[in-house]
Protein backbone atom coordinates (compact mmCIF):
# COMPACT_ATOMS: atom_id res chain seq x y z
CA UNK A 1 0.00 0.00 0.00
CA UNK A 2 1.47 3.63 -1.48
CA UNK A 3 2.10 6.14 1.57
CA UNK A 4 2.07 9.44 1.30
CA UNK A 5 3.67 12.75 2.95
CA UNK A 6 1.50 14.96 3.95
CA UNK A 7 2.12 18.64 3.00
CA UNK A 8 -0.15 21.67 4.81
CA UNK A 9 -1.19 24.64 2.30
CA UNK A 10 -3.77 27.36 1.70
CA UNK A 11 -4.62 28.18 -2.06
CA UNK A 12 -6.69 30.81 -1.50
CA UNK A 13 -6.16 34.03 0.32
CA UNK A 14 -5.39 37.76 -0.32
CA UNK A 15 -3.57 40.75 0.67
CA UNK A 16 -3.26 44.79 -0.77
CA UNK A 17 -2.75 43.44 -4.12
CA UNK A 18 -6.56 43.21 -4.56
CA UNK A 19 -9.10 44.83 -2.06
CA UNK A 20 -7.23 43.03 0.94
CA UNK A 21 -4.19 44.63 3.33
CA UNK A 22 -0.68 43.92 3.71
CA UNK A 23 2.52 43.33 1.13
CA UNK A 24 2.91 39.96 -1.14
CA UNK A 25 6.17 40.07 0.52
CA UNK A 26 4.42 39.79 3.71
CA UNK A 27 1.93 37.17 3.18
CA UNK A 28 5.08 35.25 1.11
CA UNK A 29 7.15 35.60 4.29
CA UNK A 30 4.02 34.52 6.85
CA UNK A 31 3.76 31.74 5.04
CA UNK A 32 6.93 30.20 4.64
CA UNK A 33 6.58 30.36 8.78
CA UNK A 34 4.17 27.74 9.34
CA UNK A 35 3.33 26.37 5.79
CA UNK A 36 4.62 23.56 2.84
CA UNK A 37 2.76 25.85 0.52
CA UNK A 38 0.55 28.46 -0.20
CA UNK A 39 -0.81 30.27 -3.53
CA UNK A 40 -1.30 33.73 -3.27
CA UNK A 41 -4.87 34.49 -5.71
CA UNK A 42 -5.75 38.24 -5.95
CA UNK A 43 -9.21 39.54 -6.62
CA UNK A 44 -9.23 40.50 -10.31
CA UNK A 45 -12.75 40.94 -11.59
CA UNK A 46 -16.08 40.98 -11.25
CA UNK A 47 -17.88 41.42 -14.40
CA UNK A 48 -22.00 41.08 -13.12
CA UNK A 49 -21.52 43.33 -9.70
CA UNK A 50 -24.82 44.87 -8.26
CA UNK A 51 -24.98 47.99 -8.37
CA UNK A 52 -24.45 49.73 -4.76
CA UNK A 53 -25.33 52.66 -2.62
CA UNK A 54 -23.53 55.83 -3.26
CA UNK A 55 -19.74 54.59 -4.13
CA UNK A 56 -19.09 51.33 -2.50
CA UNK A 57 -18.80 49.39 -5.34
CA UNK A 58 -15.25 51.26 -5.68
CA UNK A 59 -13.71 49.45 -2.63
CA UNK A 60 -13.67 46.43 -5.17
CA UNK A 61 -13.15 48.14 -8.50
CA UNK A 62 -9.95 49.95 -7.04
CA UNK A 63 -9.38 46.62 -5.66
CA UNK A 64 -9.05 44.86 -9.06
CA UNK A 65 -7.45 47.72 -10.40
CA UNK A 66 -4.41 47.63 -7.85
CA UNK A 67 -3.90 43.81 -8.88
CA UNK A 68 -4.03 44.71 -12.51
CA UNK A 69 -0.79 47.28 -11.95
CA UNK A 70 1.22 45.56 -9.63
CA UNK A 71 0.61 41.90 -11.23
CA UNK A 72 4.60 41.99 -12.49
CA UNK A 73 5.50 42.71 -8.64
CA UNK A 74 3.03 39.35 -7.63
CA UNK A 75 4.63 37.20 -10.44
CA UNK A 76 7.95 38.05 -9.53
CA UNK A 77 7.50 37.57 -5.92
CA UNK A 78 5.90 33.89 -6.52
CA UNK A 79 8.66 32.78 -8.42
CA UNK A 80 11.60 34.15 -6.46
CA UNK A 81 9.83 32.09 -3.67
CA UNK A 82 9.83 28.22 -4.59
CA UNK A 83 12.44 26.28 -2.47
CA UNK A 84 11.83 22.59 -3.91
CA UNK A 85 11.33 20.44 -0.24
CA UNK A 86 11.10 23.03 1.66
CA UNK A 87 8.26 25.58 0.52
CA UNK A 88 6.31 25.94 -2.48
CA UNK A 89 4.55 29.17 -4.13
CA UNK A 90 1.86 29.56 -6.68
CA UNK A 91 0.13 32.24 -8.40
CA UNK A 92 -3.53 32.56 -8.60
CA UNK A 93 -6.31 35.34 -9.17
CA UNK A 94 -9.48 35.08 -8.17
CA UNK A 95 -13.03 35.39 -10.58
CA UNK A 96 -16.04 36.74 -8.65
CA UNK A 97 -19.48 36.16 -10.41
CA UNK A 98 -22.74 36.85 -8.47
CA UNK A 99 -24.86 34.05 -11.03
CA UNK A 100 -21.89 31.63 -11.89
CA UNK A 101 -19.96 31.75 -8.27
CA UNK A 102 -16.91 33.02 -7.30
CA UNK A 103 -13.46 30.60 -8.81
CA UNK A 104 -9.91 30.33 -7.79
CA UNK A 105 -7.78 30.05 -10.44
CA UNK A 106 -4.49 28.72 -9.28
CA UNK A 107 -1.44 28.18 -12.05
CA UNK A 108 1.06 24.93 -12.25
CA UNK A 109 4.20 27.87 -13.39
CA UNK A 110 5.25 31.27 -13.10
CA UNK A 111 4.93 34.85 -14.96
CA UNK A 112 1.24 33.78 -16.66
CA UNK A 113 -1.28 36.30 -17.09
CA UNK A 114 -4.23 37.59 -15.69
CA UNK A 115 -7.67 36.54 -17.92
CA UNK A 116 -10.92 38.44 -17.75
CA UNK A 117 -14.02 36.91 -19.62
CA UNK A 118 -17.74 37.24 -18.07
CA UNK A 119 -18.21 33.42 -19.62
CA UNK A 120 -17.08 30.67 -17.19
CA UNK A 121 -16.88 27.96 -20.64
CA UNK A 122 -14.09 30.79 -21.46
CA UNK A 123 -12.62 31.18 -17.99
CA UNK A 124 -12.65 27.13 -18.17
CA UNK A 125 -10.83 27.16 -21.74
CA UNK A 126 -8.38 29.14 -20.74
CA UNK A 127 -7.48 26.97 -17.61
CA UNK A 128 -7.32 24.06 -19.87
CA UNK A 129 -4.47 25.91 -21.82
CA UNK A 130 -2.52 26.64 -18.65
CA UNK A 131 -3.23 23.22 -16.81
CA UNK A 132 -4.71 25.45 -14.28
CA UNK A 133 -6.85 24.71 -11.57
CA UNK A 134 -10.29 26.10 -11.44
CA UNK A 135 -11.90 25.97 -7.97
CA UNK A 136 -15.00 27.14 -6.60
CA UNK A 137 -15.27 28.55 -3.27
CA UNK A 138 -17.71 29.45 -0.21
CA UNK A 139 -20.00 27.20 -2.04
CA UNK A 140 -23.09 27.02 -0.16
CA UNK A 141 -24.61 30.98 -0.57
CA UNK A 142 -27.38 31.51 -2.00
CA UNK A 143 -27.50 31.24 -5.87
CA UNK A 144 -27.18 34.38 -7.50
CA UNK A 145 -25.05 35.89 -4.02
CA UNK A 146 -21.93 34.18 -5.33
CA UNK A 147 -22.75 30.93 -4.08
CA UNK A 148 -21.49 27.84 -6.34
CA UNK A 149 -23.97 27.24 -9.97
CA UNK A 150 -23.83 23.31 -9.77
CA UNK A 151 -25.53 23.51 -13.61
CA UNK A 152 -22.15 24.73 -14.54
CA UNK A 153 -19.84 22.43 -12.90
CA UNK A 154 -17.21 20.31 -14.97
CA UNK A 155 -14.82 18.39 -13.63
CA UNK A 156 -12.36 19.33 -16.15
CA UNK A 157 -9.75 21.68 -13.95
CA UNK A 158 -12.08 21.29 -10.81
CA UNK A 159 -10.91 18.14 -9.29
CA UNK A 160 -11.31 19.81 -5.90
CA UNK A 161 -13.84 22.30 -4.49
CA UNK A 162 -13.20 24.44 -1.02
CA UNK A 163 -15.92 23.77 1.65
CA UNK A 164 -14.20 25.07 4.08
CA UNK A 165 -13.07 29.11 4.75
CA UNK A 166 -13.20 32.64 6.86
CA UNK A 167 -16.86 32.60 5.52
CA UNK A 168 -17.95 28.85 7.15
CA UNK A 169 -18.45 25.61 6.38
CA UNK A 170 -20.17 24.42 3.04
CA UNK A 171 -20.01 21.20 3.97
CA UNK A 172 -23.93 20.83 4.47
CA UNK A 173 -26.36 23.37 5.76
CA UNK A 174 -26.97 21.90 9.57
CA UNK A 175 -23.69 21.51 9.87
CA UNK A 176 -21.05 23.67 12.36
CA UNK A 177 -19.48 26.85 11.66
CA UNK A 178 -22.35 28.37 10.09
CA UNK A 179 -21.94 31.28 7.52
CA UNK A 180 -22.86 34.52 9.29
CA UNK A 181 -19.92 37.28 8.79
CA UNK A 182 -20.78 38.46 5.03
CA UNK A 183 -23.62 40.02 3.60
CA UNK A 184 -24.35 37.04 1.07
CA UNK A 185 -26.46 35.18 3.23
CA UNK A 186 -26.75 32.41 4.73
CA UNK A 187 -26.34 28.36 3.53
CA UNK A 188 -28.37 27.50 0.68
CA UNK A 189 -29.10 23.35 1.27
CA UNK A 190 -29.13 22.80 -2.82
CA UNK A 191 -25.64 24.87 -2.85
CA UNK A 192 -23.87 22.59 -0.32
CA UNK A 193 -20.93 20.08 -1.05
CA UNK A 194 -23.54 17.39 0.15
CA UNK A 195 -26.13 18.49 -2.17
CA UNK A 196 -23.52 18.42 -5.20
CA UNK A 197 -22.47 15.11 -3.77
CA UNK A 198 -25.76 13.70 -3.91
CA UNK A 199 -26.64 14.85 -7.31
CA UNK A 200 -23.98 12.76 -9.05
CA UNK A 201 -20.95 15.13 -8.96
CA UNK A 202 -17.37 14.21 -8.36
CA UNK A 203 -15.10 16.33 -6.58
CA UNK A 204 -12.49 16.36 -3.23
CA UNK A 205 -12.59 18.48 -0.78
CA UNK A 206 -9.83 21.67 0.15
CA UNK A 207 -10.30 24.06 2.93
CA UNK A 208 -8.21 27.66 2.35
CA UNK A 209 -8.49 30.74 4.71
CA UNK A 210 -9.67 33.34 1.81
CA UNK A 211 -8.18 35.65 4.34
CA UNK A 212 -7.91 39.23 3.43
CA UNK A 213 -5.27 40.39 5.71
CA UNK A 214 -2.35 38.62 4.18
CA UNK A 215 -1.86 35.65 6.24
CA UNK A 216 -2.09 32.57 4.44
CA UNK A 217 -3.03 29.51 6.76
CA UNK A 218 -4.14 32.00 9.22
CA UNK A 219 -5.71 29.43 12.22
CA UNK A 220 -9.31 28.80 12.21
CA UNK A 221 -10.34 30.63 8.85
CA UNK A 222 -9.04 27.34 7.13
CA UNK A 223 -6.11 24.97 5.10
CA UNK A 224 -5.86 21.87 3.19
CA UNK A 225 -4.01 18.79 3.55
CA UNK A 226 -2.54 17.23 0.39
CA UNK A 227 -1.14 13.74 0.13
CA UNK A 228 2.19 13.79 -2.08
CA UNK A 229 4.73 11.41 -3.15
CA UNK A 230 7.14 14.65 -3.97
CA UNK A 231 7.87 17.68 -2.54
CA UNK A 232 7.48 20.11 -5.64
CA UNK A 233 5.02 22.05 -7.16
CA UNK A 234 4.25 19.30 -9.81
CA UNK A 235 3.90 17.24 -6.73
CA UNK A 236 1.31 19.22 -4.98
CA UNK A 237 -0.61 19.95 -8.23
CA UNK A 238 -0.69 15.61 -8.82
CA UNK A 239 -2.51 15.40 -5.59
CA UNK A 240 -4.68 17.81 -6.17
CA UNK A 241 -5.77 16.87 -9.26
CA UNK A 242 -5.98 12.98 -7.90
CA UNK A 243 -7.78 14.48 -4.92
CA UNK A 244 -5.73 13.18 -2.49
CA UNK A 245 -6.35 16.00 -0.27
CA UNK A 246 -8.61 17.15 2.65
CA UNK A 247 -9.91 20.08 4.30
CA UNK A 248 -9.17 21.62 7.25
CA UNK A 249 -10.04 24.21 9.86
CA UNK A 250 -6.96 25.07 11.44
CA UNK A 251 -5.41 22.20 13.47
CA UNK A 252 -2.94 20.09 11.52
CA UNK A 253 -4.87 16.59 12.29
CA UNK A 254 -3.45 13.68 10.34
CA UNK A 255 -5.57 11.68 8.41
CA UNK A 256 -4.78 8.32 6.34
CA UNK A 257 -9.09 7.40 4.92
CA UNK A 258 -9.13 4.74 1.78
CA UNK A 259 -11.58 2.45 0.70
CA UNK A 260 -10.36 -1.18 -0.28
CA UNK A 261 -6.77 0.32 -0.30
CA UNK A 262 -7.56 3.12 -2.22
CA UNK A 263 -6.50 6.66 -1.06
CA UNK A 264 -9.29 9.19 -0.86
CA UNK A 265 -10.19 11.13 -4.05
CA UNK A 266 -9.85 7.35 -5.68
CA UNK A 267 -12.41 6.65 -8.19
CA UNK A 268 -13.05 2.52 -7.98
CA UNK A 269 -14.30 -0.23 -9.09
CA UNK A 270 -15.96 -2.39 -6.48
CA UNK A 271 -18.54 -5.35 -6.28
CA UNK A 272 -21.13 -5.44 -3.38
CA UNK A 273 -19.17 -4.29 -0.42
CA UNK A 274 -16.10 -2.51 0.29
CA UNK A 275 -14.17 -1.75 3.44
CA UNK A 276 -13.79 2.10 4.47
CA UNK A 277 -10.46 2.17 6.68
CA UNK A 278 -8.86 5.29 8.26
CA UNK A 279 -6.15 5.88 11.21
CA UNK A 280 -6.95 9.39 12.42
CA UNK A 281 -3.92 11.85 14.69
CA UNK A 282 -5.61 15.23 16.04
CA UNK A 283 -3.63 17.71 17.57
CA UNK A 284 -6.60 18.05 20.79
CA UNK A 285 -8.59 15.19 22.27
CA UNK A 286 -10.98 13.79 18.83
CA UNK A 287 -14.83 13.99 19.86
CA UNK A 288 -15.62 11.93 17.01
CA UNK A 289 -14.92 9.75 13.31
CA UNK A 290 -17.69 9.61 11.34
CA UNK A 291 -17.78 7.73 8.26
CA UNK A 292 -20.56 9.38 5.75
CA UNK A 293 -21.67 7.13 2.79
CA UNK A 294 -24.21 8.83 -0.09
CA UNK A 295 -24.87 11.52 2.72
CA UNK A 296 -25.69 9.36 5.84
CA UNK A 297 -23.51 8.65 8.61
CA UNK A 298 -23.13 4.98 8.95
CA UNK A 299 -20.48 4.51 10.82
CA UNK A 300 -18.81 6.31 14.47
CA UNK A 301 -15.02 6.08 16.09
CA UNK A 302 -14.09 7.40 19.19
CA UNK A 303 -10.91 7.92 21.05
CA UNK A 304 -10.32 6.33 24.18
CA UNK A 305 -9.86 8.32 27.64
CA UNK A 306 -6.87 7.93 28.85
CA UNK A 307 -5.94 10.73 31.03
CA UNK A 308 -6.40 9.04 34.60
CA UNK A 309 -4.53 5.96 33.13
CA UNK A 310 -1.66 4.94 35.89
CA UNK A 311 0.76 3.77 33.34
CA UNK A 312 2.54 6.04 31.70
CA UNK A 313 2.56 6.06 27.89
CA UNK A 314 5.23 4.68 25.85
CA UNK A 315 3.95 6.80 23.10
CA UNK A 316 4.45 10.48 22.46
CA UNK A 317 2.15 13.04 23.95
CA UNK A 318 0.89 16.41 22.47
CA UNK A 319 0.33 19.14 24.51
CA UNK A 320 -0.99 22.81 24.03
CA UNK A 321 0.79 26.25 24.48
CA UNK A 322 -1.63 29.02 24.46
CA UNK A 323 -1.53 33.02 25.15
CA UNK A 324 -3.28 36.00 24.82
CA UNK A 325 -6.35 37.07 26.10
CA UNK A 326 -6.52 40.18 27.62
CA UNK A 327 -8.06 43.88 27.86
CA UNK A 328 -10.72 43.92 25.51
CA UNK A 329 -11.89 46.56 23.66
CA UNK A 330 -14.38 47.71 26.32
CA UNK A 331 -11.99 48.93 29.14
CA UNK A 332 -10.84 50.98 25.99
CA UNK A 333 -6.88 49.07 26.98
CA UNK A 334 -7.23 47.37 24.19
CA UNK A 335 -3.29 46.83 22.67
CA UNK A 336 -1.04 45.04 20.74
CA UNK A 337 1.03 42.78 23.12
CA UNK A 338 4.56 41.62 22.04
CA UNK A 339 5.46 38.15 23.70
CA UNK A 340 8.76 36.06 23.80
CA UNK A 341 9.25 32.72 25.31
CA UNK A 342 12.42 30.22 25.40
CA UNK A 343 10.79 26.86 26.13
CA UNK A 344 13.44 24.07 27.96
CA UNK A 345 12.19 20.37 28.36
CA UNK A 346 14.66 18.31 30.54
CA UNK A 347 14.20 15.13 30.40
CA UNK A 348 12.58 14.18 27.62
CA UNK A 349 12.81 15.91 23.52
CA UNK A 350 10.52 18.05 21.40
CA UNK A 351 9.36 15.62 18.45
CA UNK A 352 7.65 18.29 16.33
CA UNK A 353 5.79 21.17 17.06
CA UNK A 354 2.50 23.02 15.30
CA UNK A 355 2.16 26.43 14.78
CA UNK A 356 -1.84 27.48 15.47
CA UNK A 357 -1.28 31.11 14.24
CA UNK A 358 -4.28 33.60 14.25
CA UNK A 359 -4.86 36.11 11.28
CA UNK A 360 -5.35 39.56 14.02
CA UNK A 361 -3.87 41.99 15.04
CA UNK A 362 -2.26 42.73 11.47
CA UNK A 363 1.13 44.34 11.10
CA UNK A 364 3.41 45.01 8.01
CA UNK A 365 6.76 44.45 10.24
CA UNK A 366 5.76 42.04 13.17
CA UNK A 367 6.31 38.65 12.60
CA UNK A 368 5.32 35.30 14.70
CA UNK A 369 9.12 33.25 14.80
CA UNK A 370 9.21 29.17 15.92
CA UNK A 371 13.28 28.29 16.24
CA UNK A 372 13.42 24.75 17.38
CA UNK A 373 16.99 23.73 18.43
CA UNK A 374 16.74 20.17 20.36
CA UNK A 375 14.77 20.27 22.76
CA UNK A 376 14.45 24.14 23.29
CA UNK A 377 12.39 26.24 21.38
CA UNK A 378 12.22 29.93 21.21
CA UNK A 379 8.60 31.75 20.13
CA UNK A 380 8.60 35.30 19.33
CA UNK A 381 4.54 36.79 19.08
CA UNK A 382 2.36 39.05 19.29
CA UNK A 383 -1.44 38.99 20.35
CA UNK A 384 -4.51 41.20 20.41
CA UNK A 385 -8.26 41.53 20.48
CA UNK A 386 -8.23 44.43 17.16
CA UNK A 387 -10.59 42.66 14.99
CA UNK A 388 -9.42 38.94 16.12
CA UNK A 389 -11.61 36.21 13.30
CA UNK A 390 -14.57 34.84 15.50
CA UNK A 391 -13.47 37.00 18.65
CA UNK A 392 -10.49 34.94 19.33
CA UNK A 393 -6.99 36.87 20.07
CA UNK A 394 -4.93 34.17 20.86
CA UNK A 395 -1.95 32.36 19.16
CA UNK A 396 -0.68 28.95 20.67
CA UNK A 397 1.70 25.67 19.42
CA UNK A 398 0.96 22.38 19.93
CA UNK A 399 4.04 20.74 21.26
CA UNK A 400 4.44 16.36 20.33
CA UNK A 401 6.64 15.57 23.20
CA UNK A 402 8.68 12.39 23.88
CA UNK A 403 8.71 11.91 27.93
CA UNK A 404 7.76 10.63 31.33
CA UNK A 405 5.81 11.62 34.38
CA UNK A 406 9.31 13.46 35.67
CA UNK A 407 10.04 15.28 32.28
CA UNK A 408 9.92 19.01 33.15
CA UNK A 409 8.61 22.08 30.81
CA UNK A 410 10.54 25.17 31.72
CA UNK A 411 9.46 28.70 30.03
CA UNK A 412 10.92 32.06 30.09
CA UNK A 413 9.00 34.77 29.20
CA UNK A 414 11.07 37.83 28.51
CA UNK A 415 8.33 40.06 26.88
CA UNK A 416 5.87 41.59 27.74
CA UNK A 417 7.47 40.41 31.70
CA UNK A 418 10.07 39.01 32.67
CA UNK A 419 8.50 35.62 34.26
CA UNK A 420 9.78 31.79 34.67
CA UNK A 421 7.64 28.84 35.45
CA UNK A 422 8.56 25.04 35.66
CA UNK A 423 5.85 22.77 35.71
CA UNK A 424 6.18 18.72 35.22
CA UNK A 425 4.09 16.19 32.35
CA UNK A 426 3.00 14.80 35.68
CA UNK A 427 1.11 18.15 36.91
CA UNK A 428 -0.31 18.64 33.30
CA UNK A 429 -1.55 15.11 32.90
CA UNK A 430 -3.85 16.41 35.89
CA UNK A 431 -4.44 19.23 34.44
CA UNK A 432 -3.83 22.65 33.00
CA UNK A 433 -1.56 25.50 34.26
CA UNK A 434 -2.77 28.63 34.04
CA UNK A 435 -0.87 31.93 34.29
CA UNK A 436 -1.01 35.95 33.76
CA UNK A 437 1.75 38.43 33.02
CA UNK A 438 -0.15 40.73 35.64
CA UNK A 439 -3.14 41.91 37.75
CA UNK A 440 -6.33 42.27 35.59
CA UNK A 441 -7.04 42.76 32.84
CA UNK A 442 -3.65 42.05 31.71
CA UNK A 443 -3.24 39.02 28.97
CA UNK A 444 -2.57 35.20 30.30
CA UNK A 445 -0.76 32.08 29.02
CA UNK A 446 -1.30 28.34 29.46
CA UNK A 447 -0.54 25.15 29.08
CA UNK A 448 -3.35 22.78 28.62
CA UNK A 449 -3.74 19.51 30.06
CA UNK A 450 -1.73 16.96 28.05
CA UNK A 451 -3.25 14.35 26.26
CA UNK A 452 -1.83 10.92 25.31
CA UNK A 453 -2.15 9.03 22.20
CA UNK A 454 -5.57 7.48 23.56
CA UNK A 455 -7.30 10.68 23.33
CA UNK A 456 -5.70 11.93 19.93
CA UNK A 457 -5.26 8.94 17.84
CA UNK A 458 -8.40 7.11 16.49
CA UNK A 459 -7.84 3.90 13.54
CA UNK A 460 -10.73 1.65 12.21
CA UNK A 461 -12.53 -0.22 9.35
CA UNK A 462 -15.89 -0.90 8.80
CA UNK A 463 -17.23 -2.63 5.50
CA UNK A 464 -20.02 -1.11 3.60
CA UNK A 465 -22.43 -2.09 1.98
CA UNK A 466 -22.72 -0.83 -1.81
CA UNK A 467 -25.83 -0.04 -3.81
CA UNK A 468 -26.72 -1.13 -7.11
CA UNK A 469 -25.81 2.15 -8.54
CA UNK A 470 -23.02 4.54 -7.41
CA UNK A 471 -21.22 5.45 -4.05
CA UNK A 472 -19.76 7.86 -2.71
CA UNK A 473 -17.31 7.38 1.09
CA UNK A 474 -15.84 10.35 3.19
CA UNK A 475 -14.41 10.68 6.33
CA UNK A 476 -15.43 13.58 8.75
CA UNK A 477 -12.98 14.27 12.03
CA UNK A 478 -13.95 16.47 14.74
CA UNK A 479 -11.89 17.68 17.87
CA UNK A 480 -13.70 18.59 20.68
CA UNK A 481 -11.95 22.08 20.64
CA UNK A 482 -14.30 22.10 17.43
CA UNK A 483 -11.47 21.49 15.02
CA UNK A 484 -12.37 19.74 11.90
CA UNK A 485 -10.97 18.04 9.10
CA UNK A 486 -13.32 16.63 5.68
CA UNK A 487 -10.87 13.98 3.97
CA UNK A 488 -12.00 13.64 0.03
CA UNK A 489 -14.56 11.12 -1.14
CA UNK A 490 -14.05 7.84 -2.22
CA UNK A 491 -16.44 7.41 -5.58
CA UNK A 492 -17.27 3.93 -5.92
CA UNK A 493 -18.65 2.25 -9.34
CA UNK A 494 -18.76 5.85 -11.15
CA UNK A 495 -18.79 4.76 -14.52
Amino acid sequence: MQSYRILYGDIHNHNAHGYGIGSIERSLDIARTHLDFFAFTGHSSWHDMPSMEGQRERHWIEGFKRLKDTWPRVQRVIADGNRDGRFCAFLGFEWHSSHWGDQCVVFPEDDRPLFYTSDPQELRRFCRHERALMIPHHLAYPSGRRGVNWHAFCEECTPVVEIYSEHGNAEDDRGPLTYFTHSMGGRQTSNTAAAGLLSGLRFGFVGSSDDHAGFPGAYGEGLMAALVTDFTRAGIFEAINARRTYALTGDRIEVDFRVDGHPMGATVEAGRQVEASFAVEGRDEIDVVEVIQDGRVVHRAYASDDVADEAWPDTPVQLRLEWGWGPWGDLALDRVCDWAMRLDVQGGRILRHFPCLQSMPFDEVRRHRFEQVGSSLDIRSYTARQNAYRQNPNQSVVLELQGDAATTLSLRLTQPVDQAVTVSLADLRRGSSNHFVGEFPKEGWQWHRLLGAGATKVRGSVSLAVPETRSHIYLRVRQKNGHMAWASPVFVNYR
